[in-house]
């Protein structure tokens, strides 16, 4: 099987893979909460399947800002200009302005 061509690729789209490691990992932080939550439930006396419970609700979590990370990026993407988006399709990447942009996104997402 081929590999895609990028001119078969939206520019929102090229933005995504561009972006998408980064933001999987971001995603995937615990933070102080979610670490602790963690340690309690293997500590609670709960044993694997309280631990097993904790792990399926980050998962979701995770997925759920990982969702939303992705509309952000479709967002922001749509404000590249034209020398921008001629430099994402070439390169494959995006501006130095982009994360953070999308950060900001993600936090007014979030917040609604």
């Amino acid at each position: 099987m081929s590999q895609p061509t990028t001119h078969r690729l939206t520019d929102e789209r090229l933005a995504w893979l561009a972006v998408r490691d980064h933001f999987a990992a971001v995603a995937r932080r615990l933070g102080v909460l979610g670490t602790a939550a963690l340690i309690l439930a293997f500590l609670g006396g709960g044993g694997r399947s309280r631990g097993a419970m904790v792990a399926d609700d980050q998962r979701h979590a995770m997925t759920g800002k990982l969702g939303d990370y992705a509309f952000a990026v479709d967002d922001a993407a749509r404000t590249l200009n034209k020398d921008e988006r001629a430099r994402l399709r070439a390169t494959g990447e995006v501006p130095d302005w982009f994360v953070a942009d999308v950060e900001r996104r993600f936090k007014e997402l979030r917040k609604r």
